[in-house]
């Protein structure tokens, strides 16, 4: 733990800023009214991961948040974009006086604020545009040139691929892809995991989405000509290999259909279509800290699957299965209609030619009706 100070005058005022480190990554907080900033930095060749920022109230003034301490769940979530994310340091404006916002869990207005943040090798992180698959348990995924905006068009795509009894769980640290409008993207986000696909474009920060599967396909499609800043992912297996086996080669020995319907613009463009319906069938999400500044939430819930037979499939060998029985029914009634006429017609020639010939039924009827005369 390192501690700073402000001197005014020669005098050492009070203990402001905390910098802590944890297993999940550090945290720096800071009471207000002295420190105008919270500066942290990671050095040259890291980037900084926020992972999470909030105002919280401390009855005991520790300036930050102390488990067990009484009061201790007053904090409200700080909903701001950093642009600092991605670059190796970052400084943050605290507020000038005495006290922050207000803190609805308790009532009171807050008067200190943490920063939890992870300092992340830069090499470590690959560019979406430069690898088609990834099988690692984890890792980073970024835009070309993040944290500075991508300026090129097209589409790039990466899949990861992990074990067969693991499932894939994607955080979106950062993302600013280009809108258009209030129902249109100029950029956008698609990911896939065969079972069902979502699609986003504006702003976001700290999403967790749980796919269905141990596969993923990510896409980034700018016509935007890359004047966002793009976005920085992680992903990870669940659950964990043990560790004390090496990861057998995965093959992927199935056909990825990427289903996408994509319209023609006024401008001539393609963009691809989105569904706005987030209902029950949408993708299960595990937000950590839903932030989003987007008009255009784009959801998509698409169930169809390569294993799959297409409804008109169906629906055709049913409907040749009927017509077939149908065919064969007819063919009977028709040899039947054929016979009597034959037998008809036999008896009508047997009749012209001998008037006193009467079928069987006229011989029996007849031989009732006669019952009556003597």
């Amino acid at each position: 733990m390192a501690e700073g100070s402000l001197h005014s005058g020669g005098l050492l005022l009070v203990l402001v800023c905390l910098v802590l480190q944890t297993d999940a990554g550090e945290t720096i907080s800071a009471c207000f009214g002295i420190n105008k900033t919270i500066d942290f930095d990671c050095g040259p060749g890291h980037m900084v991961h926020i992972s999470r920022t909030f105002f919280g109230f401390s009855p005991t003034g520790q300036c930050r948040l102390v488990e067990g301490e009484a009061g201790a769940g007053c904090t409200v979530a700080d909903p701001t974009f950093y642009a600092c994310v991605g670059q190796s340091s970052c400084s943050i404006n605290l507020p000038t006086g005495q006290w922050g916002v207000n803190v609805p869990a308790c009532g009171q207005r807050s008067n200190y604020f943490q920063v939890e943040y992870t300092c992340v090798l830069a090499k470590t992180v690959t560019n979406i545009c430069n690898n088609e698959k990834l099988t690692a348990q984890s890792g980073y995924i970024m835009t070309p040139r993040y944290p500075a905006n991508y300026a090129n068009q097209g589409e790039c795509f990466t899949n990861i691929l992990v074990q067969p009894s693991q499932k894939l769980t994607l955080h979106i640290i950062e993302m600013s892809l280009e809108d258009k409008g209030r129902t249109d993207c100029a950029d956008l986000l698609y990911f896939n995991d065969n079972l069902r696909s979502i699609t986003l474009c504006g702003q976001r920060t700290n999403n967790s989405y749980s796919m269905l599967s141990n596969f993923l396909h990510i896409e980034l499609q700018s016509s935007s000509g890359g004047r966002s800043k793009g976005f920085w992912l992680y992903y990870e297996a669940n659950p964990p290999l043990p560790t004390s086996l090496t990861p057998p080669p995965v093959t992927d020995n199935r056909q990825v259909t990427v289903e996408v319907s994509q319209n023609e613009d006024s401008d001539g463009k393609n963009s691809r279509d989105y569904n706005k319906d987030k209902g029950a069938n949408s993708i299960m999400m595990s937000t950590l800290k839903y932030q989003s500044k987007s008009t255009v939430p784009l959801y998509r819930d698409s169930k169809s699957s390569t294993k799959q037979l297409p409804f008109a499939a169906i629906a055709g060998g049913v409907i040749g299965t009927l017509s077939l029985i149908l065919a064969f029914l007819l063919l009977l009634l028709f040899i039947k209609w054929c016979k009597e006429r034959k037998y008809y017609k036999a008896e009508k020639i047997l009749e012209i030619k001998n008037p006193a010939f009467r079928s069987s039924n006229d011989f029996h009827e007849t031989q009732s009706n006669s019952g009556y005369y003597c």
